[in-house]
């Protein structure tokens, strides 16, 4: 089944999914730029588990109005001028850690990254529909948004993560927060003069609430439990690798659990919908299991082994597989339905880090990674019976 989701062309113009995608690399490359360093803040600071999730997940509080009630700003400054303005809030988030370190800083910080990816998020389909041909694959498409996207959630991240190896004592800014801002402003170049596939609507409506197609929730609940995996794994694992005497691993466990994922793109490309969340959903579990011992019981091989593992999953098969389940059934309302999957997705992303992070502190470790896990075990058993209904026969 093939679909395009930009309908009215106003340009004749090639498009270049390349561009586009450094643009997405950029944006998301910001989204994880700082939080290998979120559990140090915490302690300069005086602070938490639950304060450095608290931080981590006002990340969330900019993208759920951004999804709730911006989601037709893309319509109404255009897709190009939308992504340049995700670009430019990306380099104020870099700057602000930069002029004052803190905990308080990253949660501003990530507040407007929310903003910014969420903006990103919800336009990326349609315009990368735009830089094809008319009826190209949407599975192709979802792929190309899914390998940029994760490249960069995890790229920025690991860049930071080496930046510490290198030179420990940078801690407060590592040279990765100094040179962000030649990477966007080079972003921003490439996404001018890219076809958009529709044209501005200067009239049209700020506030377009995201929507759920039917039988595009199950694809929504997948990311969202996939994407709370990932959460616990950046937000509050660091805490549990320093115990152990790992903390410097806290980064790389974070790449880990993000840029692997682009290996499992092809094969959720020749899978249906379907068949894809449902293998990640299964993944998750024993990749879960691996991460929480590992972690809890000092043994970096099984929470690297892990996090990889769940990548496969959460930006693999779930994200890619989701993502096209999601176009296919969408079709004209492909952009209310994308933000519909991210908003499910973001919450996914904060409040189960924000909960597992307080009973961290209240009750250890060992209970809060436990208690998730057990959610995950549930849940995943609930998704899959779910899929496999609706899965089409």
């Amino acid at each position: 089944m093939s679909l395009d989701l930009s309908a009215r062309h106003v340009t004749t113009r090639a498009g270049s999914p390349a561009r586009l995608a450094l643009a997405l690399i950029a944006v998301t490359t910001a989204a994880n730029l700082h939080t290998p360093l979120a559990a140090r803040y915490a302690m300069a600071d005086g602070l938490g588990t639950g304060a450095a999730g608290l931080a981590f997940a006002a990340y969330v509080g900019g993208a759920l109005p951004m999804l709730l009630a911006g989601a037709g700003l893309p319509d109404r400054l255009g897709r190009g001028r939308t992504l340049s303005l995700a670009l430019g809030l990306a380099i104020l988030a870099d700057l602000i850690v930069i002029a004052r370190p803190g905990l308080a800083a990253l949660g501003l910080s990530r507040a407007l990254l929310g903003i910014a990816v969420a903006a990103t998020s919800t336009l990326a389909p349609a315009f990368m529909t735009a830089q094809f041909a008319p009826g190209t694959d949407p599975r192709r498409i979802a792929a190309r948004v899914s390998v940029a996207t994760t490249f960069g959630f995890g790229f920025g991240a690991a860049m930071t993560a080496l930046c510490l190896i290198v030179d420990p004592l940078a801690w407060m800014r590592p040279l990765t927060f100094l040179a962000y801002p030649a990477l966007a402003g080079f972003a921003l170049l490439a996404v001018s003069g890219l076809p958009q596939g529709a044209g501005r609507r200067p009239d049209a409506p700020m506030l377009r609430r995201p929507t759920f197609p039917a039988g595009t929730l199950p694809f929504g609940f997948a990311i969202l439990v996939a994407w709370a995996v990932v959460g616990v794994v950046i937000a509050v694992l660091p805490a549990t690798l320093a115990r152990a005497g790992l903390d410097s691993y806290a980064g790389l466990a974070t790449f880990l659990v993000i840029v692997p994922g682009i290996l499992a793109v092809p094969a959720a490309r020749r899978m249906t919908p379907e068949t894809a969340i449902r293998h990640g959903l299964l993944i998750l579990i024993p990749a879960y299991a691996l991460i929480a011992w590992g972690a809890l019981d000092g043994r970096i091989w099984a929470v690297l082994t892990g996090t990889a593992l769940a990548a496969t999953s959460c930006y693999g098969l779930v994200h890619a597989g989701g993502l096209a389940g999601v176009l296919i059934r969408a079709g004209q309302a492909a952009t209310g339905a994308t933000a519909g999957f991210y908003l499910l997705a973001y919450l996914g992303f904060s409040l189960p880090v924000i909960v597992t992070g307080r009973i961290a502190d209240l009750a250890g470790q060992e209970v809060a990674l436990g208690g998730f896990g057990a959610a995950l075990v549930m849940a995943v058993l609930v998704l899959c019976g779910l899929a496999a209904r609706t899965s089409p026969r």
